[in-house]
């Protein structure tokens, strides 16, 4: 009956120990602090108790004291003395960062007395139980050690070893998400996408300093302000003109400089990006009318780029095209007269810098050379030979009132608009006002102007009526452009250094009355295409380089008056076509290398007052059909290869005046009926010694 009280009894008191060690463990380890007692151990140890009211018998005291098992009576003991003691004796993560011997001997429950007498003797049943007994107090002991350090580490030492635990679960979790292939190869990754990084920055910086290149660019010089700057010319600054006097339009007023403006590096930006915005928009307007060509708009060298750069940024009207998004539904009169405006003010500046900037002019960069360009890029040896160096004061127009300025470019020197209707808003009937709509005439004949011709001049003035850039020293090539001025009635470009040849859409000018490019260094050939001007009227083309035949479709200018091509290089015959130029007053064909025969078609020039064909090599006899010349007054065949006899029916030319002959092979006698001639003008005692001695000498 003992035996068996004995064992229930150790075996509830283990099992007591063991829960209060499990919640004193668990409380360690959460850093709570630690009650030694609760209310169920209260309890328990209340109705131990009162279920054992006699005190155990001795030899149990004595197994409880010897084998470091806490016993009901000692644990109860203890707690009591706890609670006696207070706060004080409570471990917590607050008061203490690691375990002392006693509290971990109350937590395993070691509470020997050492003042006991109990004399227990072990026998070899309890022996293995005393060993397992020390097997689970040293696990225990160990478990609230760990327990106390991590508990001290988090609220000591920042929380590292928790810190670390987490850190390793999160890289743990990121690998996993992580694919394989990843993380086979992330070393190379890494390494292109660096190098990518600094591609990119590269590129950036690139930009960048192109940029800043653009912006900083120097800006052609204005001769007529003696070499300052035409145009003010930083990003984020405006251009400042001095007012004109608009009572006193001939006044002369020349581009002036622009004031720079110290603005913050942001307001720069901003006005940048807008005015970049704009450029583009205005250049996609450009190459969508095809006025100027996209290389051109994309080289900051060249006048096109300047130009635009001037109209978007610089100029003081700010002009600007509708947004595309309104284009498709459709413009109104008055918003393509100031769309098409936007594009003739380009135009002229892109004139301006195209004839003013030295380098441009000396064949630098933007527009090719001052004889080719960029539609003739090639040269001959002659005009490498007549390629000059121009300085900056060479340049200088002698006249460029208002040019670059404020003021439309009707108020331009040498421009002339079309007269605004009188319903329009712009309230003004006469050719000088000051807006810009369409140009009538350019007229800018000797004012020193040295370069290239631009595209933009033909492609842009849709509704020019005269171009005169005569006694110039302007070169290159007449561009093939040209043909695009189809309301064009005056073309004079004579006294220039023209080269190249003639282009064959010139053809397309069918309103043309004038043209002359004669003084030039044309080359190539007359183009056959000159058979579709027919409101011809004046073909001036002398004093170059023209060589081929006379096409025969020149008989279809019926309504010509004149035909200059004399000190050429045209050779062949004459056609016989050009007998049907009735109304021809005036033909010129010497000093060239012409052969054959005179058609007997010339007698049909009824309207023929001078005849010129001195300095070829034309041979036969003088057709007697001369004689329907009757209004001739100038004849000149000198210094040619005619022979056989005068033609007796000269006679009946009674307005000539003048009559050369001399140099030739003809024979017999001179005919008397030239001394009916009665305008021949005599110099002698009679007419015929004078005409004796204009054959003869």
């Amino acid at each position: 009956m003992l035996d068996s009280f004995e064992k229930e009894s150790r075996l509830h008191e283990r099992r007591l120990a063991r829960q209060r060690q499990m919640r004193l463990m668990e409380e360690a380890a959460s850093g709570l602090p630690l009650h030694v007692n609760d209310d169920d151990d209260d309890d328990n140890a209340n109705n131990n108790e009162m279920e054992y009211e006699m005190p155990p018998p001795s030899h149990v005291e004595e197994v409880d004291s010897e084998d470091d098992v806490p016993s009901m009576y000692s644990g109860i003991h203890n707690s009591n003395n706890l609670n006696k003691n207070g706060n004080d004796n409570l471990w917590s993560s607050a008061n203490s960062k690691d375990l002392d011997d006693s509290k971990l001997k109350f937590v395993m429950g070691d509470n020997t007395n050492n003042n006991s007498n109990n004399n227990y003797d072990e026998t070899a049943s309890y022996s293995s139980w005393t060993e397992r007994q020390k097997r689970e107090h040293d696990e225990s002991r160990h478990l609230i050690m760990l327990a106390s350090r991590r508990v001290s580490s988090s609220s000591g030492r920042g929380g590292t070893l928790e810190m670390e635990m987490r850190d390793e679960e999160r890289r743990s979790r990121r690998y996993n998400k992580c694919p394989v292939w990843f993380m086979l190869h992330r070393k190379l990754i890494c390494s292109l996408c660096l190098v990518m990084a600094l591609i990119v920055m590269g590129v950036l910086i690139g930009q960048m300093k192109k940029n800043m290149g653009q912006d900083g660019a120097e800006w052609p010089m204005n001769p007529a302000t003696g070499g300052s700057s035409s145009s003010g010319m930083t990003s984020g600054t405006s251009a400042s003109h001095e007012p004109m006097d608009s009572s006193n339009e001939e006044s002369t007023h020349n581009p002036q400089d622009s004031s720079n403006n110290n603005n913050d590096s942001s307001s720069n930006n901003n006005q940048h990006e807008l005015d970049m915005i704009k450029f583009e928009r205005i250049k996609d307007r450009l190459l969508e009318h095809q006025i100027s060509h996209a290389s051109t708009l994309e080289d900051p060298t060249t006048a096109q780029y300047k130009a635009l750069q001037w109209i978007v940024r610089d100029d003081p009207r700010q002009l600007d095209v509708m947004p595309l998004d309104d284009v498709e539904t459709g413009l109104t009169g008055e918003q393509v007269d100031r769309e098409e405006g936007l594009f003739e003010r380009y135009a002229l500046a892109v004139f301006w810098f195209q004839t003013t900037d030295l380098a441009i002019v000396n064949g630098g960069s933007g527009g090719g050379s001052r004889n080719g360009g960029p539609d003739r890029p090639f040269r001959t040896e002659e005009e490498e030979e007549d390629e000059v160096e121009f300085t900056m004061q060479e340049i200088q127009w002698r006249e460029s009132t208002n040019w670059l300025t404020e003021k439309g470019f009707c108020l331009w020197h040498g421009v002339i608009c079309h007269p605004v209707p009188q319903s329009t808003a712009h309230g003004a009937s006469s050719v000088r006002y000051d807006d810009d709509f369409h140009v009538a005439i350019l007229n800018l004949t000797e004012n020193n102007i040295h370069g290239l011709v631009p595209r933009e001049v033909y492609m842009a003035f849709t509704k020019m009526q005269a171009l005169d850039l005569s006694w110039n020293e302007l070169g290159g090539a007449i561009g093939r452009e040209i043909g695009a001025l189809r309301d064009l009635q005056d073309l004079f470009l004579q006294s220039n250094q023209f080269t190249g040849a003639i282009p064959t859409t010139i053809g397309e000018l069918g309103n043309l009355y004038n043209l002359n490019i004669s003084d030039n260094k044309i080359a190539g050939t007359v183009p056959t295409q000159i058979g579709m001007m027919s409101k011809l009227r004046d073909a001036s083309m002398f004093q170059n380089r023209i060589g081929g035949r006379i096409p025969g479709e020149i008989g279809y200018l019926t309504d010509l008056l004149a035909l200059y091509l004399d000190s050429n290089r045209l050779t062949g015959p004459i056609p016989t076509s050009i007998g049907k130029l009735t109304s021809l007053v005036d033909l010129r064909l010497r000093a060239n290398k012409l052969t054959g025969t005179i058609p007997s078609e010339v007698g049909e020039l009824k309207n023929l007052e001078q005849l010129f064909l001195s300095g070829n090599n034309l041979q036969g006899q003088i057709p007697d059909t001369i004689r329907g010349m009757e209004v001739l007054q100038y004849l000149r065949a000198s210094d040619n290869q005619f022979s056989g006899t005068i033609p007796t029916d000269m006679g009946k030319m009674l307005k000539l005046e003048f009559l050369y002959l001399e140099e030739n092979d003809f024979d017999g006698l001179i005919p008397s009926e030239l001394g009916e001639l009665h305008k021949l003008q005599v110099s002698g005692p009679s007419r015929m010694d004078h005409v004796l001695k204009v054959i003869i000498f």
